[in-house]
C-alpha cells in the first residue's frame, strides 16, 4: 500500500509536480548541454593549436630580418609569412603562403594546395557554397580548391583588428603555394614575421629589432583578438553554464520543498492512520523519499540524455563563430554524471528539510496535526485588522507562506535578468551600428599609409595621425587619433548630442567604461613603437561605444609626440582614393563593418528567442505551480466562499492576489541584479575588446520586458483561475462529511 502513495499523490497534484519535474529536466539538460559544448570546443581547440604550433607573438618590420641570427640570439623560432588580399565583388579572401614551422595550416578535407590550387577556410566555403574540387578564377587565372584549411592565428576570423565580428560571407582566408602567391603580390614595403618562444625581456627585443630593421607593429599572442577572443568566449561560457542550470535547479528545489512541506502538513490525518495501522517512522520516511526519487528519475535522467543528444547541433552552432576543426567527438562522462546526480542531491535535501519537522514529533502530535495548529497560532497578524476582509485574507495568504513568495520572487528576478540582457543587448548592438557608423564615423574609407607623410597628394582625403599605446599591467591597447580641426569625417558628440571639438584628449565611452575614466583623470600610456611613456589628461568623454580610442587635435598631437608639424599617417575619405597599393599599409571600408554587424543580427535574434523562451517558461511554470499549491491548500475555504455567494474572479484576487506584489518586487529586484551584472560585463568580460555596448535599462526596454513577463504572469493566473472554477462545493462538502 505504501508504495502506491507517492504516485497517487503526484497524480492527484500533477500540475504542481509536473512543473517541478519540468524545471529539473531543464536544469539537467542545460548543464549537460553547455558542459558538453564548452568541453568539446575547448579540447578540439587545444589540440588544434598544439599540432599547428600557434604563434606566441608576431611583428612587422620595414626591412627583412636575419632569421637565423635572431633565432640564435633569442632562442626562439621565427618564420616569415607573405600574404595577399584577393578582392572580388564585395568579398575578400586573404591568402597566405604555406607555413612550415609556425601557424601551420591544418587541412581537414582534401589536401594542401600544389601549383594552381588553393585551400580555403571552412566558414567562408560554407557561407559561399564552395566545395573541394570546385574551380575558382582569380584574376583571370584558373585554380582548383584542393582542401578546407584552418589557421591557428585566424581562429576568430576578422578581416581587420578594428572589426568586432567575423563575416564569413564576405571575408575568409586561404593558403596557396608561394610561387602562385608571388604572381599576385606586389613588392611589399613591409615584412611580417611569426615567432614561437618566450622572450626574457620583450622591451630589449623590440628595441633591438627596431634599431636594426625598423619595427612597425609588435603583437603578443594574448593581445591578438583573432586568438584570444576564442579563449575568452569559452572561459566566459563555463560560468554561465553553472549560473543558468544552477539557478533553475535551486528554484525547482525550493519549489519541491514548499510543495512537500505543505503536503506533509496537510496530510497529518493520513500519516497518523498509517502509524495506527502499525507502520513505523522509517517506513513512512522511505515512502516520502520516493517523491524526490521519482522527480529526479523522471526529470534529471531524460534531461541529461536530451542534453547529450542535442549537444551536437549546438556544438556546430557554437563552433561556427570560430574557425576550429572539430575532429574529436568527446564524451565527458564526468560532466554527464554531475549533470545527472546534482539534481538528486538538491531534491533529497529538499525532501529531508520538509520531513524534518515531522521526524521530531511524536505519533500523537502527528495524528492531532500539531504542526498545523502551531502554524496558525504562531502568526496572528493584528496589524491587518483595519483592512477589509478580502484584503486581509489576501495579505495573509502571502505573509503566512514567505518561502512560497520567495520562490516566485527569485523566478521573476531571474526571468527579468535574462530578458533585460537579451533586449538591451539587441538594442545596444543595433544602436552601435546606427550611432557609430552613420552619425559619428562619417568616412567611407580609411587608409593607413606606409610611414608619415608631409604633404597631401590625395587632396580629397582628410589627413589624420594614429599611434598605439599600452595601458597598465594588462597592456590594454589604446589608440590615440590626431584629427584635423573641425573634422568632417569623425563627428564626436557628448551624451546630449552636442558636438565636441578635441581640446586636450577626448576618450570614447567604450574606453572610459573599461578603464573607469572620468573627466579630469590623468592616464599614463606607453608607446608600443618607441617605448616612451606619455601622460594624457581626459578633457571630455564622447558618446562613442566602439574603439579603445582617444582623440586630439592633429597639431597638438604631433607637437606632443615630437612629430613634424604637418605630418600625418592616414587619410579618411568619402570616396575611394587612387593611392598605389604599395603605399597602403591598411585599408578599411566602413560598409564592410556595417554588413558584418547586420549579418550577425541573425545570431542575436536566435539568442533573444532562446532567452525569451527560458524566461517565459520559467516564470509561467513557477507562478502556475504556486497558484495550484495555493488552490489545493484552500479547496475547502474556496468551496465555502462559493456557497456564500463569492464569484470566481473575487476568489482569484483574494487567494492569488499577493503574487501580484511578489511579481512587482521580483521585477524591480531583477533590474538591480541586471544593472550590477552589466557593470561586471564592462569591467571584466569586455576588457579585452575594443568596444562597449549601451545596455542601460530605458523606458522602452523596461516596457518590453515588463509586458513580456506580464503576459506569462497573466496566462499562469488564468490557468490558476480555471482550477478555482473547477472546484465543486458539493464534492468538497461530501469529502468533508466522509
Amino acid at each position: 500500500m505504501l508504495k502506491k502513495i507517492p504516485l497517487r499523490i503526484i497524480w492527484r497534484n500533477k500540475s504542481q509536480f509536473f512543473g517541478i519535474i519540468l524545471l529539473t529536466f531543464l536544469a539537467a539538460l542545460a548543464y549537460v548541454l553547455f558542459n558538453l559544448l564548452v568541453t568539446e570546443v575547448n579540447i578540439n581547440y587545444r589540440s588544434f593549436i598544439k599540432r599547428t604550433n600557434q604563434e606566441d607573438f608576431h611583428f612587422i618590420t620595414t626591412k627583412p630580418v636575419d632569421i637565423d641570427q635572431v633565432e640564435h640570439q633569442y632562442g626562439i623560432q621565427l618564420e616569415e609569412r607573405r600574404s595577399w588580399d584577393y578582392v572580388f565583388d564585395d568579398k575578400t579572401i586573404r591568402f597566405f603562403e604555406i607555413s612550415s614551422k609556425i601557424n601551420k595550416p591544418d587541412i581537414t578535407k582534401g589536401k594542401l594546395p600544389s601549383l594552381g590550387e588553393i585551400a580555403i577556410d571552412f566558414n567562408f566555403a560554407q557561407a559561399n557554397k564552395l566545395e573541394v574540387g570546385d574551380p575558382i578564377k582569380i584574376r583571370n587565372k584558373h585554380f582548383k580548391i584542393s582542401g578546407i584549411v584552418y589557421l591557428p592565428d585566424y581562429v576568430y576570423a576578422i578581416k581587420n583588428e578594428q572589426d568586432i565580428l567575423p563575416d564569413p560571407r564576405r571575408f575568409g582566408f586561404g593558403v596557396m603555394n608561394l610561387s602562385d602567391l608571388k604572381r599576385f603580390q606586389l613588392a611589399s614595403p613591409y615584412y611580417f614575421y611569426m615567432a614561437k618562444g618566450k622572450l626574457k625581456d620583450v622591451e630589449v627585443f623590440k628595441e633591438d629589432i627596431n634599431s636594426k630593421y625598423g619595427i612597425l607593429t609588435y603583437l603578443e599572442r594574448d593581445e591578438n583578438l583573432r586568438i584570444i577572443t576564442t579563449e575568452i568566449k569559452m572561459k566566459n561560457a563555463e560560468p554561465m553554464t553553472y549560473v543558468l542550470s544552477g539557478v533553475i535547479l535551486v528554484i525547482s528545489t525550493i519549489l519541491l520543498f514548499v510543495v512537500l512541506r505543505r503536503l506533509i502538513a496537510s496530510m497529518h490525518a493520513e500519516i497518523g492512520t498509517l502509524y495506527a495501522l502499525g507502520y513505523d517512522g522509517v517506513n513512512i520516511i522511505k515512502t516520502y523519499l520516493q517523491f524526490p526519487l521519482i522527480i529526479w528519475f523522471v526529470g534529471s535522467l531524460p534531461g541529461a540524455i536530451t542534453g547529450y543528444y542535442l549537444s551536437e547541433p549546438y556544438v556546430k552552432f557554437y563552433a561556427s563563430f570560430f574557425s576550429i576543426p572539430m575532429t574529436q567527438k568527446i564524451l565527458p562522462l564526468q560532466g554527464i554524471i554531475v549533470g545527472i546526480l546534482t539534481p538528486a542531491v538538491f531534491m533529497f535535501a529538499a525532501c529531508y528539510l520538509a520531513l524534518r519537522d515531522l521526524l521530531r514529533r511524536s505519533v500523537v502530535e502527528v495524528i492531532r496535526g500539531e504542526a498545523e495548529k502551531e502554524f496558525g497560532k504562531k502568526f496572528r497578524m493584528a496589524f491587518l485588522d483595519h483592512f477589509s476582509f478580502k484584503t486581509r485574507l489576501m495579505l495573509k495568504q502571502g505573509l503566512l507562506h514567505p518561502s512560497r513568495e520567495l520562490v516566485l520572487i527569485l523566478g521573476v528576478i531571474f526571468s527579468t535578468f535574462l530578458l533585460f540582457y537579451a533586449v538591451t543587448g539587441y538594442t545596444g548592438f543595433s544602436g552601435l551600428v546606427d550611432k557609430t557608423y552613420k552619425e559619428t564615423l562619417r568616412y567611407n574609407y580609411m587608409y593607413l599609409l606606409q610611414g608619415y607623410q608631409a604633404d597631401n597628394k590625395y587632396f580629397k582625403g582628410e589627413p589624420f595621425t594614429i599611434m598605439t599605446f599600452e595601458y597598465g599591467k594588462e597592456k590594454t591597447k589604446v589608440s590615440i587619433f590626431g584629427l584635423k580641426k573641425n573634422s568632417q569625417m569623425i563627428f564626436l558628440e557628448d551624451e546630449k548630442g552636442k558636438r565636441i571639438e578635441p581640446k586636450g584628449m577626448v576618450v570614447a565611452k567604450s574606453l572610459a567604461d573599461k578603464l573607469d575614466l572620468k573627466v579630469g583623470d590623468e592616464i599614463e600610456l606607453k608607446s608600443i613603437t618607441t617605448g616612451k611613456e606619455e601622460t594624457f589628461k581626459v578633457e571630455r568623454i564622447a558618446d562613442l561605444y566602439v574603439g579603445n580610442n582617444g582623440y586630439m587635435n592633429l597639431e597638438d598631437f604631433n607637437r606632443k609626440m615630437g612629430l613634424p608639424e604637418n605630418s600625418y599617417l592616414g587619410l579618411f575619405s568619402k570616396k575611394s582614393l587612387p593611392i598605389p597599393e604599395e603605399k597602403i599599409l591598411l585599408k578599411i571600408t566602413k560598409q564592410d563593418l556595417i554588413k558584418a554587424f547586420k549579418n550577425s543580427s541573425e545570431t542575436i535574434n536566435e539568442m533573444i528567442q532562446i532567452m525569451g523562451f527560458i524566461s517565459f517558461f520559467l516564470s509561467l511554470t513557477i507562478i502556475y505551480v504556486l497558484s495550484s499549491l495555493t488552490i489545493t491548500e484552500n479547496k475547502k475555504p474556496l468551496a465555502l466562499f462559493k456557497i456564500l455567494g463569492y464569484y470566481e474572479p473575487e476568489l482569484s484576487t483574494t487567494f492569488l492576489g499577493f503574487s501580484n506584489i511578489s511579481f512587482i518586487i521580483g521585477f524591480f529586484l531583477g533590474i538591480q541584479v541586471y544593472n550590477r551584472f552589466v557593470r561586471y560585463v564592462f569591467k571584466e568580460l569586455l576588457k579585452n575588446y575594443d568596444f562597449s555596448l549601451k545596455m542601460d535599462v530605458g523606458l522602452k526596454e523596461g516596457l518590453i520586458v515588463f509586458l513580456f513577463l506580464t503576459l506569462a504572469f497573466a496566462i499562469s493566473k488564468y490557468l490558476g483561475r480555471r482550477k478555482i472554477y473547477a472546484i465543486s462545493p458539493a464534492v468538497i462538502l461530501k469529502e468533508q462529511m466522509e
